[in-house]
């Protein structure tokens, strides 16, 4: 079981949004993972499409390689199986995704996977941009700065708010953990929905959602240890059931 408070980007954002029970269930997720909450291929494919994007859509051999070694493996249940469909799905719709909404004078660059951790009011945020932007400022020796993360949810497109929401934190992180790279600017942030085959920028009103992020990440780090706590004696008096 987890112990400290942490949570995704994407997770963040339903969070914020949701009703009171599924915000519960989504904390005990976190905290005791369901083995098919894992297995999505998902942060394979994230980085994959990293040097699609850098490339700005003229190279998905990536993607392609990754595809080949997903589709070479032999599942073991059929839900294996759906769980590969999707990722085939997933690389294909990546390899379509139209970067035309991102800046051709910028200069794209990928983002390692060990990236700086986001924390917020005590809960560690896993962003995970996969590239950062950068851009001349007429009249200014600092570049211009954002950060792009593909956003893949079958499920869960993303809405008006959802959007302005993922691009508010992305910003957000840019501004507080990529500090010295230039200035981050909010037109510069950009979340791509895979399966919905969108573009969005970040908002450049962002004071009132942060007040949200912060608010909600405050919460989940009010009721971490007590879920955590019931989740143990519910493990342990199920134990002394069988």
């Amino acid at each position: 079981m987890k112990i400290e408070p942490r949570i995704s980007a994407s997770k963040l954002v339903e969070y914020c949004f949701a009703r009171s029970t599924r915000r519960t269930a989504i904390i005990e997720d976190i905290i005791r993972p369901k083995n098919f909450l894992l297995d999505t291929r998902y942060n394979e494919i994230e980085r994959a499409m990293m040097h699609f994007i850098e490339t700005h859509g003229q190279d998905d051999s990536r993607l392609s390689q990754l595809d080949r070694a997903l589709l070479s493996r032999q599942p073991a249940t059929s839900h294996d199986e759906q769980r590969l469909l999707t990722a085939h799905d997933a690389i294909e719709l990546c390899r379509t995704m139209s970067l035309a909404k991102l800046p051709t004078a910028a200069k794209s660059t990928g983002v390692s996977d060990s990236q700086p951790k986001f924390l917020l009011a005590g809960v560690s945020i896993s962003v995970r941009p996969t590239n950062s932007v950068k851009i001349p400022q007429a009249g200014r020796r600092e570049f211009g700065f954002g950060l792009i993360k593909p956003y893949l949810s079958k499920t869960l497109p993303l809405s008006t708010e959802t959007s302005a929401l993922h691009g508010a934190l992305l910003h957000w992180y840019a501004e507080k953990c990529f500090g010295d790279a230039g200035e981050p600017r909010a037109e510069l942030c950009f979340v791509l929905d895979v399966f919905a085959q969108k573009t969005f920028a970040a908002p450049g009103s962002f004071n009132q959602r942060r007040k949200l992020l912060a608010a909600s990440c405050q919460e989940i780090a009010d009721r971490w240890q007590s879920i955590r706590a019931r989740l143990i004696t519910d493990e342990e008096a199920s134990r002394k059931r069988h």
